[in-house]
């Protein structure tokens, strides 16, 4: 119940009418009676709706300020995301049920030969419950027969496995699929090996091979930081590490992480890049120290002493950072790590060091340089994971979360690739001679492969 001590809209109204009748004496006692219960129902509608909104707009204002709290948050300990994936909630019985629903009626559709039909329903099931065990085995097999796309299958079989090892159809199409799949990658590797061998007797002054250094250079710094967020353009980006200048407009933030950047390329490239298989943790804290120096001098080079969170994924502990890069950095120069090609090691590298995640900041940017480090010291040259590919770049982290490394290694041997053609390509066209071609370049040895990436990246 409404006051009218407690309202002075309400009073207010009242007086109104109030005075009204004093000066109305003529009118009938009716009518002053109907106008005055019309002025106290209109007030008391009035305050009521004011309250309402009133909250409504507090209510709101204090979401937004929450969101924008969490926002913050997130870009505070979330600059080097492991994984931004999609929040995981619990699954209730009706959607499950209809997970399965769809899954029976997608097999009775492959089965009738209607496989557009089929492949909606599959995607549908899977999309309702991503981590059912009997819809990953099914449409793994719809995707083997129909999209002959085995390596996906046989990444759909292994997730099946990793929630449910003793699934016995999964089991069988792993085994089955697995050699291929190794094959398939080895393939891959062996293709842009042989493409970096030709690189690499391409001669190092080249006109086209020292425009392309210099550009990758430059979209290395752009595209690193613009993952995390920074908005300066690649035009920006440039202009600030030739001339020192600041750019109007812009964060003084975010020009300091392209200094960082810079800083870090120039210390490896002059101090880290003979060291192969000889890195120890104060290497990369340097590194550490140089990509976060300019922006946060009290935290650059040195392991976090807080927890940290980021999205839905919980760093390990601080406590633990010393005896988990010591075991990192034991892994890093190993025996283990000589056998397997150095793609699969770079990005074996850079997952595993944003996964310990030992900083407070830049874990990402200081993951994918470690990362180009081992690269360049097998001879390949600096790698971007560009900005347009972020969405790919989480996710398949994330499936290396969730137990399937191989997408992530993958998906860095495709920008490995990338980055070798646009090389190869770039010594073609700004060729003098004629008779060069991406056929007529010889293959190197691996000895001289090495002293040369050493001599062009000093």
């Amino acid at each position: 119940m409404v006051h009218e001590n407690n309202c002075p809209m309400l009073q207010s109204s009242t007086k109104q009418i109030f005075l009204s009748k004093i000066n109305s004496d003529n009118m009938p006692q009716t009518l002053l009676a109907c106008v005055f219960l019309a002025g106290v129902v209109s007030a008391v509608l009035i305050v009521f709706v004011s309250s309402f909104f009133g909250e409504l707009s507090y209510s709101l204002f204090n979401t937004r300020k929450e969101i924008r709290k969490t926002n913050n948050e997130n870009l505070h300990f979330g600059t080097s995301m492991i994984w931004r994936g999609r929040q995981k909630t619990a699954m209730n019985q009706e959607v499950k049920k209809e997970a399965l629903t769809a899954l029976n009626l997608a097999m009775d559709m492959f089965a009738q030969g209607k496989n557009e039909k089929a492949l909606k329903l599959f995607q549908h099931a899977i999309a309702l419950d991503p981590l059912h065990a009997d819809i990953l085995n099914e449409y793994g097999e719809f995707i083997e027969k129909h999209e002959k796309d085995i390596v996906l299958a046989n990444h759909l079989y292994s997730k099946a496995l990793i929630l449910r090892p003793t699934h016995s159809k999964a089991v069988i199409n792993c085994k089955r699929t697995m050699p291929i799949v190794e094959e398939i990658d080895q393939t891959c590797f062996n293709r842009i090996d042989k493409k970096r061998d030709r690189l690499y007797k391409i001669p190092s002054n080249h006109p086209g091979i020292r425009r392309a250094k210099k550009e990758t250079y430059y979209l290395h710094i752009y595209h690193t930081n613009a993952i995390e967020g920074n908005t300066l353009t690649l035009e920006q980006t440039r202009a600030i590490i030739e001339t020192r200048m600041a750019i109007g407009g812009k964060s003084l933030h975010e020009q300091n992480e392209v200094i960082g950047i810079d800083a870090a390329l120039g210390f490896m490239n002059n101090s880290l890049l003979a060291k192969a298989g000889n890195i120890n943790l104060d290497d990369i804290l340097e590194v550490h120290k140089r990509v976060l120096g300019f922006v946060d001098p009290t935290e650059g080079g040195r392991l976090r002493r807080s927890q940290v969170f980021v999205g839905h994924f919980k760093p390990p502990p601080s406590k633990e950072l010393p005896e988990l890069m010591k075991e990192f950095i034991l892994w890093l120069n190993s025996e283990e790590v000589s056998k397997i090609h150095p793609i699969e090691y770079a990005a074996l590298a850079h997952y595993k060091l944003v996964t310990i995640h030992p900083f407070y900041d830049g874990n990402g940017r200081t993951s994918r340089l470690l990362m180009n480090l081992i690269l360049m010291q097998a001879g390949f040259p600096p790698v971007s994971i560009k900005v347009e590919d972020r969405y790919r770049y989480y996710e398949t982290l994330e499936m290396a979360n969730e137990g399937d490394i191989r997408p992530f290694i993958r998906f860095i041997a495709e920008c490995t690739e990338r980055t070798v053609d646009e090389f190869l390509l770039a010594a073609v066209e700004h060729s003098s001679n004629d008779t060069l071609s991406l056929a007529t370049i010889p293959e190197v040895s691996d000895s001289d492969q090495r002293r040369i990436v050493i001599n062009n990246y000093p």
